[in-house]
């Protein structure tokens, strides 16, 4: 009679005593939490399944086996690695966004024109650089082709003029040599504006990528970060500014 009622009332002690624990000491049990410097990523693991979450962030539900994690943040690198989880422990991640910077803008803009644009989330821009140099590429590349043609007929040109001995023939052939002449500098000089307008294209589009780098805010622009020193450019409805900002 005594192990009846003996063994009801210890096994109702002890789930007294486990609904009297915290539930942040039970929740640690299992689980995976994810936090970020500075916080606020779009965090992605993809295994096998796909979850999407916001740091900091915690996932409850159990997980096991290889993922990999990508997270995302305006204004950041994306940041990628793996982590292996166990449904059966708990597991935390922390990971540190590196931040965007105007030298490596300028340098995606200089090796192809609307790289720097595009990394800096300003898709339209880099695609009017894109397009704007490639035109003016193809201009050079245009006029090219017409100065080597050009080259050619004022080649056979002085040919024929050093060939005719007969003063009508030598007239006729100085006249047609002076017009391939005048042909040929007017092509070199066409080739030489698309050249220019390629090369300032260019330059437009690498000082735009490193001295107009986006900032956090609307309407903001800069070269600098919060501590350091350079140029800013301020791009507001009613105005914009240009200036060199020192930081003590």
């Amino acid at each position: 009679m005594l192990r009846r009622t003996t063994f009801p009332a210890l096994l109702a002690l002890t789930l007294a005593a486990l609904a009297a624990l915290p539930s942040d000491v039970c929740a640690q049990t299992t689980g995976f939490v994810i936090t970020s410097q500075p916080p606020g990523a779009v965090v992605e693991l993809s295994g096998d399944i796909v979850l999407r979450g916001v740091t900091p962030w915690r996932l409850d539900r159990p997980l096991s086996g290889a993922y990999e994690v990508r997270a995302f943040k305006s204004g950041y690198e994306i940041w990628e690695g793996y982590t292996v989880l166990s449904a059966s422990r708990s597991d935390s991640l922390s990971i540190r966004m590196t931040r965007k910077t105007p030298f490596k803008a300028g340098l995606r803009s200089a090796i192809l024109p609307g790289w720097g644009q595009y990394y800096t989330g300003q898709g339209g821009k880099g695609a009017a650089f894109v397009l704007a140099e490639a035109a003016a590429l193809a201009g050079v590349l245009w006029t090219d082709a017409h100065v080597r043609e050009a080259q050619e007929d004022y080649d056979d040109a002085a040919a024929t003029y050093e060939s005719v001995d007969q003063i009508d023939e030598i007239e006729e052939a100085y006249a047609e040599l002076l017009r391939r002449h005048d042909e040929l500098n007017n092509w070199h000089e066409q080739r030489k504006r698309w050249s220019y307008a390629a090369a300032a294209i260019w330059l437009a589009n690498v000082l735009d990528a490193s001295l107009l780098f986006p900032s956090p805010g609307a309407g903001g622009y800069s070269a600098i970060d919060g501590e350091g020193t350079g140029f800013f450019a301020s791009v507001e409805p009613e105005r914009t500014a240009f200036g060199l900002a020192v930081r003590f």
